[in-house]
C-alpha cells in the first residue's frame, strides 16, 4: 500500500470527488448515499464549510481512496461528534480506509479536541462494522428507524470510542497501570463486601449462584496489590456475555473483550486511562469450570497453610520488582507455584 494522507476537502476538488464516487455507487448502495452529481457535491461541500462539520479526503498518490466525514460536533459538556465514511471501489478492501481511520482518530482527539466519535452502522454493513470494531470503537446498542437512506428509515448499530479508548495502549496509560503490591489493608474484606452486595442487587434475580472473595486480598496479612477480585458463579457464560457487559459497564467497569480465556469473562474497575488505578477486578466463571474451583481452592489452601502463604507473598515481591510493568509476565511467573499449590489442595 502506498503513502496514504488525509486533508480537509476543497472546491478544487469536485472532478476527482464525483469521478469517484459515480465509480463507487454499487458499493456503497444500500448503506450511503454518496454525492454523484455536480448540485449534490455543491450542497454537500456547503454543509462541510460549516464550523461544526468536517469532511476530510483520504488521498493515495493524490489520488481519492475515500472520504471521512465528522459532522454534528458539539463542544461544551458533551464534546462528541458523528463519523460517517466511505471507500472508492478501487481502493476497498486492501487496508487504506483502515489506515485512513487512524489518521482520523488522531485527528479528532488531538487536533479536534473532541471526547467522543460515534459511528451509526446498519447491522447487514459488516464491512464497515469489521472496520470501526477493528480500529477500537466498542458497540453501545441498536436503535430502529434512526437514519433515513435512500428514502427509507433503517435501524442503525451505535459503535463509539472516547478519548480514553483512543489512548488506553500509549506507554503514558501502561506506566500508569504498573503493579504495585502494598502492606495488607484490613479495609479489604469490608470492600470486598460492599463490592459483591452491590453486584449481586445489580444481576437479575437467580443469575448468580455464588459470588465470592478471591484472590490475595482475600488473605488476612498478605501483601498484595491494592485490588480486589470477586469471582461470580453462574450457570451459562454463553447467557451473561448477554447481560453482564450493560450491567458492569454502569458500575464503572471496563469489558476485556480480547480476553483468549474464553471460560473466564473478565472486568477491571479504575484501570488507566479509565480512572487512577485497579480498584476491583470481576471474574464471570461457570461454576463447572476449573477457575471457580481454582481461585477457590487456591484461596482456601493458602488460608490454613500460613507457610505456604508466606511464601507466595514472597514470589509477589520479587515478581512486582521484575515485571512491574508487564502484567503478563508477572501473572505467568506466578503460575508455576500458583499450579504447585492446587495440586496439594486437591490431594
Amino acid at each position: 500500500m502506498n503513502e496514504v494522507i488525509i486533508r480537509e476537502i476543497t472546491s478544487e476538488d469536485k472532478e476527482m470527488f464525483l469521478c469517484a464516487m459515480q465509480s463507487s455507487h454499487a458499493l456503497h448502495h444500500p448503506w450511503v448515499k454518496a454525492p454523484i452529481t455536480p448540485e449534490e457535491f455543491d450542497e454537500y461541500f456547503s454543509r462541510y464549510q460549516k464550523p461544526n462539520q468536517k469532511s476530510y479526503l483520504l488521498l493515495s498518490d493524490n489520488n481519492l481512496a475515500g472520504v471521512f466525514n465528522i459532522s454534528e460536533i458539539v463542544r461544551g459538556y458533551f464534546q462528541n461528534a458523528y463519523l460517517g465514511f466511505y471507500a472508492v471501489a478501487a481502493y476497498a478492501g486492501k487496508g487504506y480506509m483502515s489506515t485512513g481511520l487512524k489518521l482520523i482518530l488522531t485527528k479528532v482527539f488531538k487536533d479536534i479536541g473532541l471526547h467522543r466519535l460515534e459511528a451509526n452502522i446498519q447491522p447487514e454493513n459488516t464491512r464497515s462494522i469489521w472496520l470501526v470494531k477493528k480500529n477500537g470503537f466498542r458497540y453501545e446498542g441498536f436503535s430502529p428507524r434512526y437514519l433515513r437512506v435512500n428514502g427509507v428509515w433503517q435501524g442503525h448499530e451505535h459503535w463509539a470510542m472516547t478519548y480514553e479508548d483512543f489512548i488506553k495502549d500509549n506507554n503514558e496509560a501502561l506506566e500508569k497501570d504498573h503493579i504495585n503490591i502494598v502492606a495488607y489493608n484490613t479495609e479489604w474484606p469490608l470492600l470486598a463486601k460492599a463490592e459483591m452486595v452491590k453486584l449481586r442487587a445489580s444481576f437479575p434475580a437467580n443469575s448468580v449462584i455464588d459470588i465470592q472473595h478471591v484472590g490475595s486480598t482475600a488473605i488476612p496479612g498478605m501483601a498484595s496489590k491494592p485490588i480486589i477480585d470477586i469471582q461470580i458463579a453462574v450457570r451459562s457464560l454463553e447467557e451473561m456475555k448477554i447481560i453482564a457487559v450493560p450491567i458492569l459497564q454502569k458500575l464503572a467497569y471496563e469489558y476485556w473483550e480480547d480476553n483468549p480465556d474464553h471460560e473466564r469473562m473478565f472486568f477491571v474497575k479504575g484501570m488507566p486511562p479509565y480512572g487512577n488505578g485497579r480498584t476491583h477486578h470481576v471474574h464471570i466463571v461457570e461454576t463447572s469450570s476449573r477457575h471457580w474451583k481454582g481461585k477457590i481452592f487456591f484461596r482456601d489452601y493458602l488460608l490454613s497453610h500460613p507457610e505456604a502463604a508466606e511464601k507466595y507473598q514472597q514470589l509477589k515481591i520479587k515478581l512486582a520488582q521484575e515485571h512491574k510493568y508487564d502484567r503478563e509476565q508477572y501473572t505467568d511467573a506466578k503460575s508455576e507455584f500458583i499450579n504447585q499449590i492446587l495440586k496439594l489442595a486437591q490431594n
